[in-house]
């Protein structure tokens, strides 16, 4: 779009250029060849960086703007009265770099505008001299505050969407692109889905700001075991999703040594579930962790239970029955 403009701008100026010629030049005057020339350049140049994708790159449209100052100055050279009456269109052409350009690139602009003015103007004598200066400064003026606001403006657009995809508590991305993850990588990666075993007793016991403490050591964690080789996800409460860029194998031995340090180092333990990509990948990896969690606390209950006698009835040691002698 804005190579189109630019082209356009050229069009324009030589339109301008031209009308401003056979106005203020005496009857007869040829028209200046520069403003034949200009847009059917203009044209094929445009033609040209489309074809080929240039317009691809951001630096390249500099050449419209650079293109102004030069027809300017040709202009100039033939019919000076007709150039100095628009001065405005090399102000444009800054308008223009600083509109598509980052902060200070419109400095290369003033190689070709400073010319350009100094010829329409009559040379480097007295007052030109200061009317370039003066003129310069205020070219630069109006590139830098347009680029310097967009800057900024796109600076912030790219913290708010930040923002928008990261969870406010652990620093992980939140649920809000995980559909579109899955879908770029099905098939091509394996789904994992974390879940802290007593979580509630957890945040009872040692209070919430232990426990959103606990969620975000666990956040940096899972980021810095799968940095470089997938993504975590927070979908909500202590429930994360890590689509990883690996086997199932691979990905299972290192959730494994994950969960094996954060148990050494942890008051509680984590439950996983692990299956292929795919259209439904994440309800297998669901499932599987919600079966390691069953099987979990099944072998908590059976650490934890006394044994029993043949009987059925639970045997208890006579020297700690109640009235016993110590």
């Amino acid at each position: 779009m804005w190579h189109v403009c630019g082209a356009v701008a050229v069009f324009v100026e030589s339109l301008v250029l031209a009308v401003t010629a056979a106005t203020s030049s005496p009857p007869g005057t040829a028209t200046p060849v520069v403003l034949l020339a200009a847009p059917p350049l203009a044209a094929l140049a445009l033609m040209v960086g489309l074809r080929f994708g240039c317009w691809r790159r951001r630096s390249t449209l500099l050449v419209w703007p650079a293109a102004v100052c030069v027809v300017y100055g040709l202009v100039g050279v033939d019919a000076p009265e007709a150039a100095r009456l628009v001065p405005g269109l090399v102000s444009m052409a800054f308008v223009f770099a600083g509109l598509t350009q980052p902060p200070w690139r419109s400095l290369w602009l003033l190689g070709p505008a400073v010319p350009a003015f100094v010829v329409a103007w009559g040379g480097f004598e007295g007052p030109v001299l200061q009317r370039t200066t003066a003129t310069a400064v205020m070219w630069v003026i109006v590139s830098e505050l347009p680029a310097r606001l967009i800057t900024h403006l796109n600076e912030q657009r790219v913290e708010l969407e930040r923002l928008a995809r990261t969870d406010p508590l652990t620093g992980v991305l939140n649920r809000r692109d995980l559909a579109c993850r899955l879908d770029a990588s099905s098939g091509r990666s394996t789904l994992a889905v974390i879940d802290v075993d007593g979580f509630k007793r957890f945040n009872d016991t040692h209070g919430h700001v232990a426990g959103d403490d606990l969620l975000r050591r666990l956040g940096a964690l899972l980021a810095c075991s799968v940095h470089g080789s997938g993504d975590v996800f927070r979908t909500g409460g202590d429930e994360f999703v890590l689509v990883l860029d690996e086997d199932e194998a691979s990905a299972r031995r290192r959730l494994e040594e994950l969960r094996r340090w954060w148990a050494a180092t942890e008051q509680v333990t984590l439950s996983m579930g692990v299956a292929p990509g795919g259209p439904d990948g994440l309800r297998h990896a669901d499932l599987d962790m919600y079966g390691d969690k069953r099987l979990r606390r099944a072998a908590e209950q059976v650490t934890e239970s006394p044994p029993e006698s043949p009987h059925g009835r639970t045997t208890v040691d006579p020297s700690e029955a109640e009235g016993s002698p110590s």
